[in-house]
């Protein structure tokens, strides 16, 4: 599959785990779901970039900006950059899922920080970590209240 096709399925498909976090957080296998799904996204990105690397370098390169610029002229790995950018936020939201469960949140208070972390990732964990906050009344990331 070219990088064209697989931007395309990855980007209309994303939404089906986020869905599952929004409308069906309690269902058996939403976490499952979302969760293999980041990991399939981090594997693509892994195949993309691999390809890349192997295939002729267009002077791209992590150690300037310039040549870190010149990374993303080519396709396969700004298609790495979209995909980890899924693939990241969706394990972030499906963490923000799991753990407003563990602490016995209401889920009507998890999906806005859900919902801006599909569309902007950090600012929805922030959000997150706030709401959190004003339930456990501490910063830490522990499961206990």
């Amino acid at each position: 599959m070219n990088a064209d096709d697989f931007y395309w399925y990855a980007s209309i498909l994303i939404f089906i785990p986020w869905g599952l976090l929004i409308a069906f957080p309690n269902w058996k296998f939403t976490e499952t779901i979302a969760f293999a799904s980041a990991i399939i996204l981090f594997a693509a990105a892994s195949i993309f970039t691999f390809k890349y690397l192997l295939g002729s370098n267009s002077g791209g390169s992590f150690l300037s900006f310039e040549g870190f610029k010149n990374l993303f002229r080519n396709k396969e790995m700004l298609l790495t950059g979209w995909l980890n950018y899924l693939s990241f936020c969706l394990l972030v939201g499906t963490w923000q899922s799991h753990d407003a469960r563990q602490l016995k949140l209401g889920h009507i208070f998890v999906v806005p920080s859900l919902l801006l972390t599909m569309l902007t990732g950090p600012a929805g964990l922030l959000l997150y970590l706030v709401i959190r906050f004003f339930k456990t009344k501490k910063w830490d990331l522990g499961t206990k209240a």
